[in-house]
């Protein structure tokens, strides 16, 4: 299997993939959950309700792995390992860009006006510290 490079890499992340991230509960067991991410600058955003377990995942222990794998043959994946925190700021446009990332113009708008209404967002804000990327050949 070969690697990807920094630009491959890179551009896997900015599809609209299902992604895993992977946390870690204060007993030290992983709690891995699919979510959408987006890329903003150098992190990688994921939007998360302010009450879930990854969220105070985060807060005891900001140390976080992201693993996306593209649906296709041959099946490129990569995995983040980094540090995230948690962020207040341009949570609504955030949830909006990654809603019409995802689901495109028709869909994105009634799900993200709905979902505004019905979720308390903050960001779960991941500053990669190693990214590993194969192209899924063998």
């Amino acid at each position: 299997m070969g690697r990807l490079n920094t630009e491959q890499n890179w551009e896997l992340i900015g599809q609209p993939i299902i992604s895993f991230v992977t946390t870690m509960r204060e007993d030290g067991t992983p709690h891995v959950t699919p979510v959408w991410h987006l890329v903003d600058g150098d992190e990688v955003v994921i939007a998360v309700a302010r009450e879930t377990v990854k969220a105070r995942n985060v807060q005891a222990n900001p140390q976080v792995a992201l693993c996306i794998a593209a649906d296709e043959r041959p099946q490129p994946w990569l995995l983040i390992n980094g540090t995230a925190r948690l962020s207040e700021e341009r949570v609504e446009e955030t949830v909006r860009t990654v809603s019409f990332h995802y689901l495109g113009d028709e869909e994105g708008g009634p799900y993200v006006e709905d979902i505004l209404q019905k979720i308390d967002f903050v960001l779960m804000r991941i500053t990669p510290d190693r990214i590993i990327g194969f192209d899924g050949l063998f």
